[in-house]
């Protein structure tokens, strides 16, 4: 065994077997086992042949066998670079017949290689070509072409004269403006959302004032104003006072199988993965015909060796990062327009025992909250102003 070791041959699995061992060595050191047997007087017996590379040795007398799996193993990948399927979903009044009469358009059927697609152009021809979609999403799958796309929303029908103005969000309002309709609030009351702020119907009150002509009491109209109201939005962030970063270290270990009727068959390669940190990547093909699917799957895995790294961030630019995450969320919430910006709060938390900080930020604002409600459903004969 010293002899071994020092001619550089390796061997696992040492088990001792009173005046013999039994171990495993691999087919390419086997050889260089004879001048060392010749000179140690010992002797050697196989007691057992596996791998890969033996079966293929084995597999002299069964020549066609082989090249039969060889044979399999190409025309599983020849078959797998084509698309033999296009399946669409997102589509109610866009027909499916429209859209896959637009791919023929643009040369994509069934049967067409995967590196003459461009997904990204066949995205925008779709959008082009069919007006009634607003957004489209290709990507392959296997043997499968998914589109899914999103149509554009319908223009709702005109709304009745009739109807209310309630409150879009939560507030406080400070000041409103009726043009048309009553007034439900006043300035200085908290409203939710939904809640009625002007109304359509005008009131029965025989001592109010006389109201214009089209102003009848108890009419209902279609109310108009402004209702400028304080808001508020509010945003929460945390970041780690460590940042685990991981990088690809170059070593990388390969293993092929097949997938027959859910059963895995490992053909070549590691079994499992032979590196603490990983990052795997699985790739399938799949034997499809047309609309069969057949059940075998030939299957490639890659295992890429990571380095782990913990790195140590400072608690002022964790909160900074915090700050700048939490605005920015908050600035998302903000209307687009029509919205002025009164104050802005920043809190800071330290979380010491869980090893983050985090930020919150409140933004007052100043807006509109007056939308219309759903038409008031008006009953035969009864007056409308125009």
């Amino acid at each position: 065994m010293n002899l071994t070791v020092r001619e550089g041959i390796y061997f696992w699995d040492l088990h001792s077997l009173g005046d013999a061992i039994r171990v495993k060595v691999a087919p390419r050191d086997f050889k260089k086992l004879r001048p060392l047997l010749r000179k140690t007087g010992c002797r050697v017996h196989i007691l057992e042949k596996k791998g890969g590379f033996l079966l293929v040795l084995t597999g002299r007398r069964r020549r066609g066998l082989i090249l039969g799996l060889i044979v399999f193993c190409c025309l599983l990948y020849f078959l797998s670079s084509f698309i033999w399927n296009i399946s669409i979903t997102g589509n109610e009044a866009v027909s499916k017949n429209e859209i896959l009469r637009s791919l023929e358009k643009f040369g994509v059927v069934k049967g067409i290689l995967k590196r003459q697609l461009d997904l990204a152009r066949l995205e925008k021809d779709l959008l082009l070509d069919i007006e009634e979609l607003s957004w489209v999403g290709a990507r392959v799958r296997g043997v499968y072409l998914e589109i899914q796309v999103v149509e554009r929303h319908r223009e709702p029908e005109d709304l009745q004269d009739a109807f209310d103005l309630v409150a879009a969000k939560d507030g406080l309002v400070v000041d409103i403006l009726v043009l048309a309709g009553e007034a439900a609030v006043k300035p200085g009351e908290t409203v939710q959302k939904g809640q009625l702020l002007i109304s359509g119907t005008i009131g029965t009150d025989l001592d109010a004032e006389p109201q214009e002509s089209e102003n009848v009491p108890g009419s209902r109209i279609k109310a108009r104003g402004m209702v400028e109201a304080l808001v508020w939005y509010e945003a929460f962030a945390e970041v780690p006072l460590y940042v685990v970063e991981k990088t690809k270290s170059g070593n990388v270990a390969h293993s092929l199988s097949f997938v027959v009727n859910n059963q895995n068959y490992r053909f070549w390669g590691t079994k499992d993965a032979p590196y603490r940190n990983y990052e795997m990547e699985e790739i399938r093909h799949s034997l499809v015909w047309r609309n069969l699917r057949f059940p075998v799957e030939l299957v490639t895995k890659r295992y890429w060796e990571l380095n782990v790294e913990i790195k140590t961030i400072s608690p002022w630019e964790a909160l900074q990062e915090a700050r700048n995450q939490a605005l920015q969320e908050v600035n998302l919430q903000l209307p687009r327009g029509g919205a002025s910006i009164q104050k802005r709060y920043v809190d800071d938390y330290y979380f010491w025992e869980l090893g983050t900080v985090g930020a919150r930020v409140m933004i007052e604002t100043l807006e509109d909250i007056a939308v219309p409600l759903n038409p008031i459903n008006t009953e035969p004969g009864s007056d409308v102003a125009s």
